[in-house]
């Protein structure tokens, strides 16, 4: 009896010491895991999207489409939430809204609901929570509906734990179309519009802070023109206050030599930026012309004080201008990692520039 409890006991030593560091580590990320991610992104879901604008109302109420608000800029703030039903087959990066109610759930995108909301409810709802909520903040020529619709696809495709939130700006085509004749006076007014729009936002985050309500915060495109400066005068202002814990910019339409002089203020109200760049994008081209300026931080300008990572490789300037990868698989596949806390380095698929090249990293 005594030899067969020594084999035994020889036996659980063997088998104990059998786990190596990989196996250690694995179950210990299986229970972190198991913990972080509660809720189930893997069918069709209901997103809530908590949204904060200043279009200017068109009936005077709140809904989730086009025919609640337009492209004319209000002073005064909206709030509200829009539940957007997600299908588990759509397309990663396109959002096909149903015609009507026969439509699959599973294939289309559908509006559920929409409530008005005051800005003390949306905060009680966010203190409530005891996750990181997200911002959205969306570019140029972006009408409200696709602003809601996208960002849920956003939240749904991240597997968001946290609430989201959608700051949505007048912008788009005054007539909901947009062609060659009219995008220079179209790209005028939203550019003006997100001028407009700086102070509502920075107010927004300022209110956030004074809650003790942290976000994250993924800015694409023209909404740099609203986001950037004001982060900068947050930064300038009050620099011992992260209002921003990760910061993704997407295809900056912001001039490079402008963001170069405010990153260090915008370092200061941000824990961490990523910067997501492509050489194919052919609306830095065409902003650039516009603004007559130097080169757009979208079109891959260095800059020493962030994570700055080249999609050139995966963005595939065939299929449009180039400019709206941030909401691809490849690129929320790296966001995704960015908001878990992974350094760039040890993220997939990255990898190192060149020297002297105009990027530090490349998504390959």
């Amino acid at each position: 009896m005594k030899t067969i409890f020594l084999i035994l006991i020889t036996l659980f030593a063997i088998t104990s010491c059998s786990h190596n560091k990989d196996e250690k580590l694995q179950k210990k990320l299986n229970a972190i895991w198991s913990e972080y991610y509660v809720e189930d992104f893997n069918q069709t879901k209901n997103v809530n999207i908590l949204v904060v604008t200043n279009r200017k109302s068109k009936n005077n109420g709140f809904g989730c489409n086009n025919d609640s608000f337009g492209v004319v800029l209000d002073s005064v703030t909206r709030f509200g939430i829009c539940e957007i039903s997600v299908p588990k087959n759509h397309v990663i990066g396109e959002i096909n809204l149903a015609k009507d109610n026969r439509q699959s759930s599973n294939d289309f995108f559908k509006i559920s609901s929409a409530k008005s909301l005051q800005e003390t409810d949306l905060i009680n709802f966010l203190k409530k929570s005891d996750r990181t909520a997200l911002i959205f903040v969306h570019g140029f020529n972006v009408q409200y509906q696709e602003a809601v619709l996208r960002a849920a696809q956003i939240a749904y495709d991240l597997k968001y734990q946290g609430p989201v939130i959608l700051f949505t700006w007048p912008a788009g085509a005054g007539g909901g179309f947009i062609d060659e004749s009219l995008m220079n006076k179209t790209y005028a007014n939203n550019l003006n519009n997100a001028k407009n729009s700086i102070s509502v936002f920075q107010n927004f985050l300022i209110d956030l802070a004074k809650n003790k309500i942290r976000a994250n915060l993924i800015v694409h495109s023209m909404g740099h023109q609203i986001a950037l400066p004001a982060l900068d005068y947050l930064g300038k202002e009050k620099p011992k206050t992260h209002f921003v814990n990760e910061l993704i910019l997407n295809a900056p339409d912001f001039d490079l030599q402008e963001f170069n002089r405010s990153i260090s203020n915008i370092k200061k109200s941000s824990k961490h930026i990523t910067l997501y760049c492509s050489n194919n994008d052919k609306a830095m081209i065409a902003s650039k012309t516009f603004n007559n300026s130097s080169l757009r931080v979208g079109a891959c300008g260095l800059s020493n004080d962030l994570d700055n990572i080249n999609v050139s490789l995966v963005d595939n300037e065939t299929l449009g201008l180039g400019h709206g990868y941030y909401s691809s698989r490849e690129i929320l596949s790296d966001v995704s990692q960015a908001l878990l806390g992974v350094d760039v380095k040890k993220r997939l698929f990255i990898k190192k520039s060149e020297p002297f090249g105009n990027e530090k990293y490349f998504l390959r």
